[in-house]
């Protein structure tokens, strides 16, 4: 029987012990998923094993450290429920975020992820493919989000995991599918965008975490260990006029940087509200483009953190 494409799974669960497998999908979320990617189900770093021969031709290759890369996209969108993680927040978590959850005010419930430098956590994820499932522990990863105006908003994870040969399917019915609202166009009746305190005309933008993972092949350990973030972005904004808001001003860093607060807000609806904020954000680069006849600039961003250090970046649900 051929392997249909449509009928795939993404199973996540966060691990307690890095790297350690649990027997079945028990306690694990299933996600409801834009995209799955194909990925590499059996990458790593190769060496050609060479050897010294009086004919020409290829030489065996040697896989020196075999993990796994996929890649999901899954709808930005809340839980539906105030104060109830999104069903990807452990992605969000294996990206380097904690997730706070508040729900001591009634009706100012949150779900905040914000970066840390350390104890990071990760996750096991079953990537199930018709009648058969690669099981990957360890897992680890980036994120990017991406909005567009009168487009669907959505998250993109880079996800690593140790390697596990696939197998045949285990029983996703033990699984629990994810709390998720549906996502909402990104347009004027949904959405709000400031920079330095003041609305921005907004086409589009983007928010890349910038979380470097490297595979860790030694020995007595393998792992994916995250080792670095630099969280960067973008903004496509109709220009003003230089009496309204000088974009160049805040651009200049010959002489010094400006840094501010850049807001996106998303959603009415509680349960389904999510907020992307930097409060030291450098506009780095300013580019004009055309955009329907009218002026607009791609704003490069840069998110950095405080002295506090780790408030980069925060996306919070409410």
């Amino acid at each position: 029987m051929p392997i249909t494409w449509r009928k795939r799974l993404a199973v996540v669960k966060m691990e307690t012990t890095y790297g350690q497998a649990s027997a079945d999908m028990t306690g694990a979320t299933i996600l409801e998923v834009v995209a799955m990617e194909g990925g590499s189900p059996y990458a790593g770093n190769t060496v050609d094993r060479e050897r010294m021969r009086d004919g020409l031709g290829a030489f065996e290759q040697v896989n020196t450290g075999p993990y796994v890369e996929r890649t999901i996209r899954v709808p930005l969108a809340g839980s539906g429920t105030k104060g109830e993680a999104p069903a990807y927040g452990p992605l969000l978590r294996a990206c380097g975020l904690s997730e706070a959850i508040d729900t001591t005010t009634v009706g100012s419930e949150s779900v905040t992820y914000a970066p840390v430098s350390d104890a990071f956590e990760s996750l096991e994820m079953w990537w199930v493919e018709d009648s058969q499932q690669q099981h990957m522990t360890g897992v680890r990863g980036t994120a990017s989000i991406t909005t567009d105006s009168q487009g669907l908003p959505y998250i993109q994870f880079q996800l690593r995991g140790l390697y596990q040969r696939p197998e045949a399917a285990g029983d996703a019915s033990v699984a629990t599918k994810g709390a998720q609202a549906k996502e909402i166009p990104v347009n004027k009746q949904n959405s709000q965008f400031s920079i330095d305190s003041k609305p921005a005309r907004l086409s589009s933008f983007s928010l890349d975490l910038g979380i470097e993972y490297p595979y860790r092949g030694l020995v007595n350990y393998e792992g994916i260990e995250i080792t670095n973030r630099q969280v960067s972005g973008s903004a496509n904004i109709e220009a003003p006029d230089l009496a309204t808001v000088d974009y160049f001003a805040k651009v200049e860093s010959h002489s010094g940087q400006t840094l501010v607060p850049v807001t996106l807000t998303h959603g009415t609806t509680g349960g389904n509200i999510v907020e992307i904020s930097g409060q030291q954000v450098q506009l780095n680069s300013i580019s004009p483009s055309e955009n329907q006849g009218i002026m607009h600039y791609d704003l490069g961003l840069r998110f950095l953190p405080s002295a506090a250090e780790d408030d980069d970046v925060s996306i919070t649900f409410t």
